[in-house]
C-alpha cells in the first residue's frame, strides 16, 4: 500500500497539521513527493515550530502556513485562497482538524460543550469541504490518463462515527455527521474526478487523545484486548499511511468510503 516516492506531484493540504494524524500525514506526503504543501492549524506556536522541523528535514519543499480556526468561514477560505495563489490549485487535502469531547451522559452535557466539540468537529468539515470543492471543481485535472484526478479529499472520521462512545454524544454525534458529509460531498462531484472519502480511526496515540481526560479514559477502554483485537492504540504514522494511499491516484477508484482503521475493533 505504500505510496513510492516522488509518485505524488501535486499540491497538499492538511488542517489539524501541527500535531497527531495530520502532522503524520503532511510528513508521510512529504515523503511520498509532494513538494509544496500547506499546514493549516489554529496553535501559532506549535504550527511555527513544525515548520522549521520539515525545512530542516524536506530541503527541497516549500511549505507554508496558516493559522485558521476551521470555525471560521473567512479563516478557512482564506486558507486555500492562500495556497491557489501560491500555487495555482489544490490536489490532496486532509481535514484532521478536531477536538476530543466527553460531557458526560447526554443528561449531564453543557450546551456549550456540545456546541464546541460539533462546531470544530463538524462544522470544520462542512466549511473546509465548501471551499476546497469550489476550488478542485475549477481546476484541470493533475495528470493525463484513466486514473486522473482534479483533487481527493479525506475527512477524519472516527469508529464514533459507528458506534456510540459512552459520555461523547458531541463526538459521536459530529463523527456520524463526517461520514454522511463524505457521502454526500463524493456524490454531488462524482463524475468530475474529484474524490471524497473518510477514514475511521479506532484508539489513536495522539496529544489529543493523551492530554484529555476523557478522552484518555477512552483510550485505555477501547484498546483492551477483549475489545480491541490489536491490543494496543495505533500510531498516527499508521494512519498517515491510509490517508496518503487514499488521496493518491493509486486509490483511483475509491470513491464515498470510510475506511475503518481500528485494529479490528468494530469487529467485536
Amino acid at each position: 500500500m505504500t505510496v513510492s516516492n516522488n509518485s505524488m506531484t501535486g499540491v497538499g493540504l492538511v488542517t489539524g497539521g501541527a500535531s497527531g494524524i495530520g502532522a503524520a500525514t503532511v510528513q508521510a506526503l512529504l515523503d511520498a513527493g509532494v513538494r509544496r504543501i500547506l499546514v493549516a492549524d489554529r496553535n501559532e506556536e506549535l504550527l511555527h515550530k513544525f515548520r522549521a522541523q520539515l525545512t530542516q528535514t524536506y530541503a527541497d519543499a516549500d511549505v507554508e502556513v496558516a493559522v485558521v480556526d476551521v470555525n471560521v468561514e473567512d479563516q478557512v477560505k482564506g486558507m486555500v485562497a492562500q495556497a491557489v495563489d501560491k500555487w495555482g490549485r489544490i490536489d490532496y487535502c486532509l481535514n484532521a482538524a478536531g477536538v476530543a469531547g466527553g460531557g458526560g451522559k447526554i443528561g449531564e452535557t453543557a450546551l456549550e460543550e456540545y456546541e464546541r466539540v460539533i462546531n470544530i468537529n463538524e462544522r470544520g468539515v462542512f466549511l473546509s469541504l465548501k471551499h476546497q470543492l469550489a476550488q478542485i471543481s475549477k481546476q484541470e485535472p493533475l495528470n493525463p490518463g484513466p486514473r486522473s484526478q482534479r483533487g481527493a479529499i479525506v475527512n477524519i472520521a472516527s469508529i464514533a462515527g459507528y458506534k456510540a462512545i459512552p459520555g461523547a454524544v458531541a463526538y459521536t454525534t459530529a463523527k456520524h455527521a463526517v461520514i454522511g458529509m463524505t457521502k454526500v460531498a463524493a456524490v454531488d462531484y462524482t463524475g468530475q474526478q474529484i474524490r471524497v472519502n473518510a477514514i475511521a480511526p479506532g484508539w489513536i496515540d495522539t496529544p489529543m487523545t493523551r492530554n484529555s481526560p476523557g478522552a484518555a479514559q477512552m483510550l485505555q477502554w477501547g484498546t483492551q484486548p477483549e475489545r480491541c483485537p490489536a491490543g494496543r492504540p495505533a500510531q498516527p504514522e499508521e494512519m498517515a499511511d491510509v490517508i496518503t494511499f487514499m488521496l493518491s491516484e493509486r486509490a483511483s477508484y475509491v470513491n464515498g468510503t470510510t475506511w475503518q482503521a481500528d485494529g479490528g475493533l468494530m469487529t467485536k
